[in-house]
């Protein structure tokens, strides 16, 4: 993309933001409790990569970029607030099904609820693997990168992570 003329890099920039900016929202809100700091970040995040792509500075996976900025903005919103991470928050609320009645959506809210807090049991690389993989459905190899492992380190974290959710929510 070096030496790419400004108009190239915004429609890269545009694609990119079309295809993860839901995405990204979504991990962050999991794990900060207010809409407008989960906008914040996620703002932040993204003029990280226009930087990054407007410098001419190769970007080889914008999902991997995406969610380790995400995450490490996470890290620096916490460590300002004096806060741990690894709330869910009001997760329930991205589901946005306009067929769904009030009573489904009071249970989806019950379940997120007891899924948010069987996951503040975990580890934050099994919390954040599993809402990647599960949650944001992205395939195993970004996770891996997300995290800084390798692929089989990622699937053993996944599957641990998995193990311990569903003996927490059996207890």
């Amino acid at each position: 993309m070096e030496n790419q003329p400004y108009k190239f890099k915004e429609q890269f920039f545009s694609q990119i933001y079309d295809e993860y900016v839901d995405k990204i929202y979504r991990f962050v809100f999991f794990k900060v409790e207010s809409e407008a700091v989960a906008e914040d970040i996620s703002s932040e995040t993204f003029t990280r990569l226009w930087k990054q792509i407007y410098q001419n500075v190769e970007v080889k996976n914008p999902s991997a970029f995406l969610y380790r900025t995400a995450k490490n903005l996470l890290v620096d919103h916490y460590r300002a607030k004096d806060k741990t991470p690894g709330n869910l928050g009001e997760a329930a609320m991205l589901v946005k099904d306009e067929n769904q009645d009030i009573e489904k959506k009071a249970v989806l809210a019950s379940d997120m609820a007891q899924i948010q807090e069987a996951m503040s049991g975990l580890s934050d690389d099994c919390r954040q693997a599993i809402s990647l993989y599960y949650i944001e459905r992205e395939p195993l190899s970004d996770v891996a990168k997300s995290l800084g492992k390798t692929p089989g380190a990622t699937r053993v974290i996944i599957s641990r992570g998995m193990k311990q959710l569903r003996q927490i929510m059996e207890a």
